[in-house]
């Protein structure tokens, strides 16, 4: 396989891992621009998904452009005006949705409901979609990534020879740590002239915050509003989403939660609750659905090119602190910006993917570094008061940091 092999024509086949809001809509655009898509996914749609679930205003045109616009919004989603962000003594600071250039506000919607719209409008279209399916192993072949190999939920193992292959498994990052485990002994088995074949690696990371969800029923949250809680040791979220339940996603320090390993109910008592208003919203509410855990182990930008002929996208490629919709913004964009990037380098790889490096650092970086600061400043609960009650003061500047954690280029102030 040469250079002008990797992908000569719109003919050429693409994998991507991962059926994600990134991965889905990723395969949508490639799809749309006549080449040949196998999106493979370990889970069966529909499933819950740890997510603050918030789709910012944003993202609805993107889903107009994938075709999926009317189909979101008759979900039964709750359409959301402001968010609402609340110190630990109550204080609050309002963002209303239209700042971000939609009047029509965000809309909050179940990643269930959510993704799975998704998966099937790329079926529609003619993706080649695998549910329950596993990437057990990358192949090499002359140092480049040339597919993967999947078992399926029978026990059948299988390869899938790929032109690209691109890594949308969120914050797994599963093809780009298999890459990394392939480095030690590549250059053996190239020169044996082997296939490599890579299995999946046991990460090494040691992970610092971990994130909660679930649906609670009768909880006290007006509707249109999206509400943000600053509390010892982490940050949370509450929305509306379908079925008239309410969406409690929060992020809390790992050294905290030791205490209350399967007591979440018990750590939302005595910790979330600690902040005036989460007590008022949640405190008559139940949880619908088991809670859902999962361990963070950093933010920031990742390696957009592990290897050659393999890009990453979506949390795979960039995890940005979840601040007002941030991340399922940055997926469905970051997702676009590659089929851009694709189509328009197809005879290419090598300006291909330094086309989407730059690309990528120039509609990111800013934000990634805004949220990170937020991030630093919500774990610090006199910190997070102090901003509240400055931010309160200033139409303009909540306006400025809101939106600075979305566009790069120059902000006007109505």
């Amino acid at each position: 396989m040469n250079n002008q092999s990797a992908i000569r024509n719109p003919q050429s086949t693409f994998v991507i891992v991962g059926a994600g809001p990134a991965g889905a809509s990723l395969a949508i655009r490639l799809a749309k621009s006549g080449f040949e898509v196998v999106l493979i996914e370990r889970e069966k749609f529909p499933r819950h998904k740890l997510c603050g679930e918030f789709i910012s205003p944003e993202c609805l045109e993107h889903f107009r452009e994938l075709g999926v616009l009317d189909e979101m919004l008759a979900s039964g989603g709750e359409r959301v005006t402001e968010t609402v962000f609340y110190a630990p003594n109550g204080r609050n600071v309002s963002v209303p949705s239209e700042w971000f250039g939609n009047a029509q506000g965000a809309l909050s919607l179940s990643r269930a409901e959510m993704d799975f719209r998704l998966l099937e409008k790329a079926k529609e279209i003619g993706v080649r979609v695998l549910e329950e399916t596993q990437v057990v192993g990358i192949l090499f072949e002359d140092n480049k990534v040339c597919g993967v190999k999947v078992k399926s939920k029978s026990g059948e193992t299988f390869e899938i020879a790929a032109d690209l292959t691109i890594d949308a498994t969120g914050r797994a990052n599963v093809l780009g740590k298999l890459t990394a485990k392939s480095r030690r002994g590549e250059e053996e088995k190239r020169r044996r002239g082997e296939k490599l074949t890579i299995r999946n690696p046991q990460s090494a990371i040691r992970n610092r915050l971990v994130g909660f969800k679930t649906h609670l029923e009768n909880a006290n949250l007006e509707k249109g509003r999206c509400e943000i809680y600053f509390f010892r040791g982490g940050y949370g979220g509450l929305s509306r989403v379908e079925n008239n339940l309410a969406n409690h996603c929060f992020l809390v320090k790992a050294d905290l939660v030791k205490k209350y390993i399967g007591q979440t109910n018990l750590l939302v008592e005595e910790v979330i609750f600690e902040n005036r208003r989460a007590r008022e919203t949640m405190r008559d509410a139940k949880p619908v659905i088991d809670w859902l855990a999962v361990s963070v182990d950093g933010f920031g930008l990742k390696d957009l090119n592990p290897a050659e002929n393999l890009f990453a996208v979506g949390d795979a490629a960039a995890f940005i602190d979840p601040f007002t919709g941030s991340g399922m913004l940055m997926a469905l964009e970051g997702a676009k910006s590659l089929a851009k990037t694709i189509a328009e380098n197809r005879f290419s790889p090598d300006e291909m993917a330094e086309s989407y490096k730059l690309n990528f650092q120039q509609r990111f970086q800013k934000r990634l570094r805004i949220c990170a600061l937020m991030r630093r400043a919500a774990f610090v609960p006199n910190l997070a008061k102090t901003l509240i009650s400055a931010l309160s003061l200033s139409r303009s500047a909540r306006e400025i940091l809101a939106r600075s954690t979305r566009s790069t280029g120059v902000i006007k102030i109505k």
